[in-house]
């Protein structure tokens, strides 16, 4: 709440970007609640990205403050216009009345990698980042004594459900340190020591997680695991099968292993399968999550045929508001839906 009441001080509030540029720790929670609590939309920084993309993305945003620690600022770019409000500091202000965010407010603004030109700034609001949250609730019951590892670096969507599932439900968070998410050895350490029981892997980390020598001679590891997601690629068969024939117990059977999908554009995840151990080369990527539709297309916005290629079209409250200051890249990857009620939009995925 005094994080909050200084952003507020600052003029956060709804339709307000604020960026956060604090390493993995308990001060970057705290900075991403503080952000929602004072209405505004959180911009997340990673400090390990070079210092001209940090500065692309503090310009893009719009953004007039960025929370950060006293470590952390001077590794920060100049941006003109962004004042750095420092978490250790401690500053008397008026305590303004709150503006309460409403549901198709801004909740988070993420960019897109950028593989193919300038990051593109994706703003989702609540309605779409809640509708995931109470899906994933639903589906897989995260009770009060789950551990969930948080290792996404808050630039990427997953991290998203990684803080907030856990804190919604009275679970709890474990946080790996900063650079944890690409070491095996520490992650399987990790897991074994925090009791983790739910946890996500990027297809690739998964595959180098499974060629770890200790994963196949130190079991213990996994004894505590109810569930692990795999999103942000295709999820191979042949480490699905893996994984599923290195973490079965006798009398427990393999622990289960969910596949996700969804691009940046439409709230983290769209799709879910629950791998079971078929053979396909490819895991597929399953049905929808809840208030979502899916429509493979062809170039003019006509069902295909079962089995002939098209172009996949995803539709519903999960879809992002816009491309931040790109009107026409917005009209153009967001479309409207000849399937809904007037007003509604399909993403094309491409």
């Amino acid at each position: 709440e005094a994080l909050a009441r200084r952003l507020r001080a600052r003029g956060a509030g709804p339709e307000r970007f604020v960026a956060v540029a604090v390493p993995r720790s308990a001060e970057l929670v705290v900075a991403l609640l503080a952000v929602l609590k004072a209405g505004a939309a959180y911009l997340p920084v990673d400090l390990d990205h070079p210092a001209d993309r940090v500065a692309y993305l503090l310009g893009d945003s719009g953004a007039r403050t960025v929370v950060t620690t006293a470590g952390a600022a001077a590794r920060l770019p100049g941006v003109p216009g962004l004042r750095h409000l420092v978490i250790e500091d401690h500053e008397d202000v008026p305590d303004i009345r709150p503006a309460p965010a409403a549901p198709d407010h801004p909740a988070y603004l993420i960019h897109t990698s950028g593989s193919t030109g300038r990051p593109k700034g994706v703003v989702i609001t609540h309605r779409a980042i809640v509708n995931r949250l109470a899906w994933m609730q639903a589906e897989y019951r995260l009770a009060a004594d789950d551990r969930v590892l948080q290792k996404t670096p808050p630039g990427f969507d997953v991290s998203v459900w990684e803080f907030f599932w856990p804190l919604l439900e009275g679970a709890t968070v474990v946080l790996a340190r900063p650079d944890g998410h690409r070491d095996p050895a520490y992650l399987a350490e990790l897991i074994r020591t925090e009791r983790i029981t739910t946890l996500h892997f990027v297809p690739s980390m998964l595959a180098a997680f499974l060629r770890f020598a200790r994963t196949r001679r130190d079991l213990p590891w996994a004894a505590g695991l109810r569930r692990v997601f795999c999103s942000g690629e295709a999820l191979p068969g042949a480490d699905a099968a893996r994984w599923r024939d290195l973490t079965a117990r006798p009398g427990h059977g393999p622990v289960p292993l969910h596949n996700l999908y969804g691009p940046t554009e439409a709230a983290v995840d769209v799709t879910y399968f629950p791998y079971d151990g078929g053979d396909e080369t490819t895991v597929p990527i399953g049905r929808p999550v809840w208030n979502t539709r899916l429509h493979v297309l062809d170039a003019f916005l006509r069902p295909v045929p079962d089995g002939v290629p098209g172009e996949l079209y995803l539709s519903g409250v999960q879809l992002a508001r816009s491309y931040h200051d790109r009107p026409g890249l917005t009209a153009e990857r967001f479309v409207a839906d000849p399937f809904g009620v007037p007003g509604t939009r399909m993403y094309r995925t491409g």
